[in-house]
């Protein structure tokens, strides 16, 4: 075995290095990555990374093609050196721009979220559901395995979701294969405990008459009605409170909470009330534009049972020799519900909400930082809350010094300004509504004086505004008709005199 000889000449340059910025600590020295130098200094990264975070939770997440634009502004702003071209970065920054920062930031598809429901889901709102439902724990003591969820959604024969498929490649446009364009909307209402309990659901078909077929394959214990809409109704929604009172069979020894949204056939119904209160239901509401981030339902057993649903709609259209119909949705909607009946689905809905175990902490600043007006807030207050964003959680070898951004440094929210909490001047007379106790006597007293008073306002309204025209029209409409009947009875009689009796009776029947 040979010596090697030594070189000299690197470990000279090494020195030179280490000497030259003596200045600098040690342990960045060693871990200071070789090659081409970001064209953003660490400082100004890791200020553009928490400007992305606190975008994206205000619901003005960056694209790619944002993040690069922003890239070349703050280049050409802070006068710092760089090969860019056409006005933005180009494609492999952006790349290790991610790669540098994979600890904190990912390509993501967003969810589209209303207005409503980004000012909707407030401190104020959810501390004050958690102040109800800790007051009515702490009353009654209940177990898991009597504390239940209820929601509901909406089914067609068209799947919602379509998965990938491998294709061609270089081809432009890829079908898939659905049962209509648009299809007509089933309900289901599905409700289950925090122990993992799921009680049968109920389908509403948009049909006026019921026929078993409509049932066939759901699963076991399901009920089925009907209804034009196909929607929920007050009438309908009080038929399953009934089935689910059978199935929980509260009693006073072993009351049950049943937690729900604000939908009007919920909360405004008495019979719902009169109902829980009689059968030792406490009954507590969300509060509105908050299911969510609320509703154990939503959080964890919709989303799986959509996918599982447009999963048995494919299958069915590739191993069918017919085409989908209004009475496969049963069958189709049973395979899927049987798969997300896990006791692990229901367990983790309600603990990510906080409703059991209670934990009204399980919301964090950052989850109501689109609340929060522009000026109040800095873009740190998302670092603080989702984990640090600083450099030291990258991989070994790309490890920056943590320091405050220079004075004179122009940054990101500088550039692109943090868009501010948008105003609504209208709600369409309607008050705005909060978390209730449905099953209290103040909330039914009230709810009793609200229907009657717009019981009286409806009597006493009479012939006003868009409804006079209305009327008016019908009535006019309602006359031609009696004058076209009226001509019909003439010639009906002048025939009748004219003609054969048997053919008179048969003219006046028709």
């Amino acid at each position: 075995m040979g010596l090697r000889k030594p070189e000299t000449e690197n470990s000279w340059s090494t020195l030179k290095r280490l000497v030259k910025d003596f200045e600098e600590s040690l342990d960045l020295l060693v871990h200071k990555p070789l090659g081409r130098k970001p064209v953003l200094p660490p400082v100004l990264e890791k200020k553009l990374v928490e400007y992305i975070l606190f975008m994206e939770a205000r619901y003005f997440g960056l694209t790619r093609m944002d993040v690069r634009k922003m890239a070349y502004q703050l280049a050409l702003k802070n006068n710092f050196k760089n090969q860019f071209r056409n006005e933005v970065a180009g494609r492999a920054w952006l790349d290790h721009f991610l790669k540098r920062h994979k600890n904190n930031l990912s390509l993501r598809r967003p969810m589209g979220t209303s207005y409503a429901r980004t000012q909707g889901f407030n401190s104020e709102a959810v501390k004050e559901f958690f102040d109800i439902l800790e007051a009515e724990m702490r009353n009654n003591n209940f177990p898991p395995d009597r504390i239940f969820n209820v929601d509901e959604t909406g089914l067609t024969v068209v799947q919602s979701k379509v998965p990938q498929v491998v294709g061609k490649k270089g081809k432009r446009q890829i079908g898939a294969l659905t049962a209509a364009e648009r299809g007509s909307l089933c309900t289901v209402v599905c409700c289950m405990s925090a122990s993992g309990i799921f009680v049968p659901p109920m389908m509403i078909f948009p049909r006026k008459n019921f026929t078993d077929l409509l049932m066939k394959g759901a699963p076991p214990g399901t009920i089925g009605k009907v209804h034009p809409s196909g929607w929920i109704q007050s009438n309908l929604f009080t038929e399953w409170f009934r089935h689910f009172i059978e199935k929980t069979n509260p009693s006073e020894a072993s009351p049950v909470l049943l937690i729900f949204d604000g939908h009007y056939s919920h909360t405004r119904n008495l019979e719902i009330i009169e109902l829980a209160r009689e059968n030792h239901v406490t009954i507590i509401s969300l509060p509105p534009h908050t299911t969510h981030k609320l509703q154990p339902l939503d959080k964890t057993f919709m989303g799986a049972l959509k996918s599982h649903y447009s999963e048995e709609i494919r299958k069915f259209l590739i191993y069918s020799e017919r085409m989908l119909k209004p009475y496969d949705i049963a069958e189709l909607f049973g395979r899927a519900y049987l798969k997300c009946t896990s006791g692990e689905i229901a367990v983790n809905g309600f603990c990510a909400t906080g409703i059991y175990p209670f934990n009204p902490q399980v919301f964090t600043e950052a989850d109501f930082i689109a609340e929060a007006p522009n000026s109040d807030q800095s873009c740190r207050s998302v670092d603080n809350q989702r984990g640090s964003v600083v450099a030291d959680q990258d991989a070994p070898g790309t490890r920056t010094a943590v320091q405050e951004a220079p004075t004179g440094l122009i940054l990101p929210e500088e550039i692109q300004p943090i868009p501010g909490a948008k105003t609504r001047t209208s709600n369409g007379g309607r008050k705005a509504t909060t978390a209730k106790v449905i099953t209290s006597s103040p909330y039914k007293n009230q709810l009793t004086e609200s229907l009657r008073l717009a019981e009286t306002r409806g009597g006493s309204r009479g012939r006003r505004g868009r409804g006079r025209v209305h009327d008016e029209a019908v009535d006019a409409a309602l006359d031609v008709v009696k004058v076209e009947w009226a001509a019909a009875a003439v010639l009906i009689d002048d025939a009748r005199e004219s003609v054969h009796p048997a053919v008179a009776l048969k003219v006046t029947q028709s």
